[in-house]
């Protein structure tokens, strides 16, 4: 992974808010250029002005992948390209070579003088008559056609190997990045040589980019951040994790904010077991299943009621003979159930013994963003 720092200032009003964004530049999508049959060398230059990093090499093809991350320090005119080149190899520079015309042909030699006469008496007294010689002139040779180029991948080239590259103004996109991942596609404009001598500009791709951007948090400090896209994406799975609805059904509950037997709607929602009115739908109490110890299953409990050295293990030895019943275990309190039948019982159990003990972090920066939004 290529994780950079591309700032375009150091100093007091970038690090305190910890405003921080990722991008990971996934792949290069319909690339329409020609593909060389030999492999061919491609990296991606992040560039904001300042700093550059440049990729590790990957395969071209028309569907390249890239994979690489790049952190980016925010500011209030945070633009960088992505510039595709393509390595100089061999076979690369052969087909440079093969763009220039063919060098223009040698005019003909001038045909040799006529020879000079002979001068003197001999001349004067000669009897025939003066003849005129007349030479052919050989022709011209037909003009040289005008130059074909080869459509190879050179044509696409500059002559540093710059095939294309893709403007990314992040203001423009900040707002649909913050604090959830967003995919979205940049066209790659490059040019291709043309036969006059100058070069089309034209759309050679697209360019495919993951953003995730976290605005400043008050009280969050830097190493509560994510440090990674990964470490994002993970982040936002135990956030989604943390709003699906498990299960949901009626048990009778005694503890917690219940004195005696009480019959309640009940609805598993991420890592909480919440209480609500059946007519309103409105939440009523909240059981935080991440503060259990364990689930226990009370018919099962009752041999075990007991502790090693014979005394109860809590206050509510008398009531785990209840049929059907069950119990959140905690480190201060028991919050006691029953179930309606045998089968939701074994559905409730299977649930929760499922989520006690294995509830996934659920990110403080994500609270705190939320919080923040209230306001």
């Amino acid at each position: 992974m290529v994780k950079s720092l591309l700032e375009a200032s150091i100093g007091s009003s970038i690090y305190p808010c910890f405003l921080i964004s990722f991008s990971s530049v996934l792949s290069v999508k319909g690339l329409k250029v020609p593909i060389p049959q030999h492999a061919t060398a491609l990296t991606c230059t992040l560039n904001n002005g300042i700093h550059f990093v440049t990729t590790p090499e990957t395969w071209l093809s028309s569907d390249a992948r890239i994979n690489q991350e790049f952190e980016l320090i925010e500011h209030n005119k945070l633009e960088f390209t992505l510039t595709l080149k393509i390595r100089r190899d061999p076979y690369i520079v052969a087909q440079f070579k093969a763009l220039s015309p063919p060098p223009a042909r040698a005019p003909p030699p001038p045909p040799p003088p006529l020879p000079k006469p002979k001068g003197g008496m001999f001349s004067f007294l000669s009897s025939s008559p003066k003849k005129t010689v007349v030479r052919s002139t050989p022709p011209l040779p037909p003009p040289a056609p005008p130059h074909k180029l080869p459509d190879n991948l050179a044509r696409y080239l500059k002559q540093d190997g710059t095939l294309a590259r893709a403007l990314i103004s992040f203001k423009d996109i900040a707002a649909r990045c913050d604090v959830r991942l967003l995919e979205i596609k940049y066209p790659l404009i490059g040019q291709r040589s043309e036969s006059s001598g100058g070069a089309t500009t034209m759309e050679l791709g697209e360019i495919v980019l993951q953003m995730f951007r976290l605005p400043s948090l008050p009280g969050v400090t830097s190493n509560q951040l994510p440090q990674s896209m990964d470490e994002c994406l993970r982040s936002l799975r135990h956030v989604a994790w943390h709003k699906i609805t498990y299960f949901e059904g009626t048990l009778t509950q005694n503890g917690g904010d219940c004195k005696t037997w009480r019959r309640r709607m009940f609805r598993v929602t991420g890592a909480n077991l919440i209480a609500f009115n059946d007519v309103t739908k409105k939440a009523m109490a909240t059981i935080n299943l991440k503060k259990a110890i364990a689930v226990e299953d009370t018919q099962d409990a009752q041999l075990a009621a007991l502790s090693p050295d014979g005394r109860c293990r809590d206050d509510y030895h008398s009531l785990i003979a209840v049929e059907r019943s069950f119990r959140l275990v905690f480190s201060e309190q028991d919050i006691l159930f029953f179930a309606d039948s045998d089968d939701e019982k074994a559905k409730w159990l299977e649930v929760l013994c499922a989520l006690v003990g294995h509830i996934p972090p659920n990110p403080l920066w994500r609270s705190s963003f939320r919080s923040a939004n209230k306001r």
